[in-house]
């Protein structure tokens, strides 16, 4: 089985890359459980949710190969054409918990102020 050394790991940093996101909703939309698609692909379940998961460098050349393969055979070319267009769909929640991970604590004690301010009679 393809493992860790095939892909460089860093499993302590979490980087969610458009290419992970993608393979993600390959796997999804194509009804694949981890094991089901680390089955398919050849690969350990754990391999699969580290990528998925932003914690493993996303595959390249043959590894890709492997994943999209699993995931019903699309060619190189029109993965990466997919990663471009990739949009993902988040929630004005989650573009605010995402600003805030980003913030310095000024910005945060601004950003309470505002938002007590705004809640105010709600």
């Amino acid at each position: 089985m393809l493992g860790f050394r095939a892909m460089v790991a860093r499993s302590q940093k979490i980087i969610m890359t458009n290419e992970a996101r993608v393979l993600k909703q390959m796997r999804q939309e194509r009804k694949l459980s981890m094991r089901d698609a680390a089955q398919l692909a050849g690969i350990s379940v754990s391999t699969v949710a580290h990528v998925e998961n932003g914690r493993m460098n996303a595959p390249k050349g043959k590894s890709l190969a492997r994943f999209l393969n699993a995931y019903g055979g699309m060619k190189e070319k029109s993965f990466y054409q997919r990663v471009r267009e990739f949009k993902e769909k988040t929630t004005p929640r989650d573009e605010l918990i995402a600003l805030l991970e980003r913030a310095k604590d000024d910005q945060i004690k601004t950003v309470i102020q505002i938002t007590r301010g705004l809640m105010v009679g709600s």
